[in-house]
């Protein structure tokens, strides 16, 4: 993933130009990544990592007089005004790049004017006339950054590697990442492995003094900003949504970079193929195991849309074996391999797009599911009779509706218990706790889905973007800030009706609402006729199949049975980390609990037994990749050549 790092410090254990250069040794995985570089003075080196493909221009950008330097990851949208208003003002170039602009809004603004930017980005900021640092993101944090204050030092990075690069920063075990980790298969709020690393919040202006070492950090703004909007009728919000979104659309695929889209037989990838109809459709690109759901419909939505459309088969589970270290390497663990799907495609997929028009979250953005996309159940979280309740609900949908699902409250027992660990055993809920206490000044409609979107969505599945963005940028369409905004004004009567965004898509292209959702296998469609129409053809077909037996094709929806391949082709492999002398002489978990939940896993008697193995054997792969010693040349997994990444 682009990003920005740098280490600063008034007495550091090393030299500045020493630890920058080892943060970008330690934070390039993939030939596409380009790293620079810059010490500044003896006491600040900033850096940022890139793909040559957004911001081409050499960083940082600096100021007429030298003193003041910014290195920018991502992009802005929509802010011709404000770059027209500043070329009349003198203060830019008509010719400057998205960086030099940035340095100008902060000449001219300071530090509250990167605020009010629109778009996916991190800025790093040095301020030498009064000897500040400064970094902010984006509303949302959609360019995910790590940070770390310790002994006179400040370190951040898009990768934790980047970060413990500085000799300052402990690396102490965060146990309660540890505990979540094992019952979520993720973190929660800003937590990582390490007790002394945090993961910079959305809208963040942190500051960093340099002279008096002290560290501040703002939230500039938050979710309850959202307004209300009243008197609208559902069609006139499908309306508007329509056009907000068309408009982010617009924003996105302007040139020169080239836009494709992964698509599956889900609606969000679908909306934006039917919203991105340019006179040649952006390529599409599907992976998946040869006759799934996703497979099967996202080939018939290309062809109806007119797209060049690619797959690439996951045929069993020996890419996995290609691929893990790699995924690793870039999601640090913070996504279990089991997710790793889509990385195998990612070099094909360079070779004709530059960036992917992502359908990242718009479930719960527009669908207005909060955890299961089942409406009349999801109501069981957003509308809890109290405090406890909400507490205990939403603690079971991330141990067991969320992901696949996790181990039993007595199999966690067991695994920690037996290790010493028994001081662990409610850490997870009581963590669950605290940060749900954290949404308790939003509205009630909307604070399940805030809180899914800044635990789940941004914690778990934002590990997917960071995945693809390090050979693709990566563009987020239902993170637009006015269509997010529209979203959440909406009266929960019309935002949560299951039937939003079929009706977005009916209207901008019928015809690819005639192809089956791959989660009820039912069209999409507004028509009720259609839909019941298809759901009677369907019911018959299934009955037909039972008197005669297989007449009809039934399509299954997973496009990688994990479980199965865990059982096979990945069988060695998982072994040889639970049971590795290492693993035992680390001790993290009870191994006799450990045996049990494989030989069950193995005997293939239970559904979903993936969801308490794949936690444990990444963990694993995290301590021997972040706190065991590291290699000689303190390199990390490096592929610098195209071949090394392709299978």
């Amino acid at each position: 993933m682009s990003g920005v790092f740098g280490y600063l410090g008034r007495a550091t254990e090393q030299p500045v130009a020493q630890v920058i250069q080892t943060m970008s040794t330690r934070m390039r995985h993939v030939f596409t990544q380009q790293l620079e570089q810059t010490v500044i003075s003896p006491q600040v080196a900033l850096g940022r990592r890139h793909l040559g493909l957004l911001n081409q221009q050499p960083q940082p950008a600096q100021s007429a007089d030298g003193k003041v330097a910014l290195c920018l990851a991502g992009e802005f949208y929509f802010q011709e005004a404000q770059r027209h208003q500043l070329e009349r003002e003198g203060w830019l170039d008509s010719k400057a790049s998205a960086a030099e602009f940035a340095l100008a809004l902060f000449l001219r603004d300071g530090a509250s004017g990167l605020t009010k930017l629109e778009g996916a980005f991190t800025c790093s900021i040095w301020d030498g006339r009064t000897q500040i640092f400064w970094l902010i993101n984006d509303r949302y944090g959609l360019y995910p950054h790590y940070y770390a204050h310790a002994r006179g030092a400040f370190a951040f990075a898009p990768e934790l590697k980047g970060v413990i690069s500085a000799p300052e920063i402990p690396r102490r075990l965060n146990e309660t990442a540890l505990a979540e980790y094992l019952r979520f298969q993720q973190l929660l709020g800003n937590k990582t492995w390490f007790a002394d690393v945090q993961l910079l919040p959305p809208a963040s202006l942190l500051r960093y003094d340099l002279e008096h070492d002290q560290l501040s950090l703002e939230q500039y703004w938050d979710w309850d900003q959202i307004g209300e909007i009243t008197g609208l009728t559902f069609d006139e919000a499908v309306e508007e949504a329509s056009r907000l979104f068309q408009r982010a659309i617009q924003a996105m695929t302007a040139p020169p970079l080239r836009p494709g889209i992964f698509l599956s037989g889900g609606l969000d990838g679908r909306i934006i193929l039917a919203f991105a109809d340019q006179p040649t459709p952006p390529p599409t690109f599907t992976f998946g195991a040869p006759g799934s759901r996703d497979v099967v419909y996202a080939a018939r939505l290309a062809r109806r849309a007119g797209a060049e459309h690619h797959w690439v088969p996951l045929e069993d589970g020996r890419w996995v074996l290609t691929y893990h270290d790699l995924h690793l390497a870039l999601t640090e663990g913070m996504h279990s391999w089991m997710h790793a799907h889509g990385i195998s495609m990612l070099a094909t997929a360079r070779q004709h797009m530059d960036v992917n028009l992502s359908g990242w979250d718009g479930g719960t953005t527009m669908g207005g599911f909060a955890v299961l996309e089942e409406h009349q159940a999801d109501r069981y979280y957003r509308y809890p009779p109290d405090e406890t309740a909400f507490y205990e609900r939403m603690f079971r949908a991330f141990c067991q509706d969320v992901t696949w699902p996790g181990m039993s409250e007595g199999e966690a027992a067991s695994l920690l218990s037996g290790a010493g660990r028994s001081h662990l055993r409610d850490r997870a809920f009581e963590s669950m706790r605290q940060e749900l206490a954290r949404t308790r000044h939003y509205r009630p409609a909307h604070r399940t889905d805030y809180f899914i979107i800044q635990n789940l969505i941004r914690r778990s599945l934002q590990n997917q973007i960071i995945t693809q963005r390090s050979m693709l940028e990566v563009r987020c369409p239902y993170f637009d800030y006015s269509f997010v905004d529209f979203m959440y004004c909406l009266p929960d009567t019309i935002r949560t009706r299951p039937e939003f965004r079929r009706a977005m898509l009916t209207k901008r292209k019928p015809e690819l609402a005639l192809v089956p959702y791959e989660k009820d296998d039912r069209l999409p469609h507004s028509n009720q006729l259609f839909r019941n129409g298809d759901g009677f053809l369907r019911r018959g077909k299934a009955w037909i199949n039972r008197r005669v037996g297989g007449l009809f094709p039934q399509r299954p929806r997973l496009y990688a049975d994990y479980e199965a391949y865990l059982r096979t082709d990945l069988r060695n492999w998982a072994e040889s980390v639970l049971f590795d002398q290492r693993t035992l002489e680390r001790g993290l978990f009870d191994q006799a609990a450990v045996r049990s939940l494989w030989q069950q896993h193995l005997a293939g008697e239970q559904l979903w037994t993936i969801g308490k193995i794949a936690p444990l054997l990444t963990l694993e792969m995290v301590m021997r990749r972040l706190f065991d010693v590291a290699s000689p040349d303190g390199r990390e997994l490096i592929t610098n050549k195209e071949e090394d990444y392709v299978t």
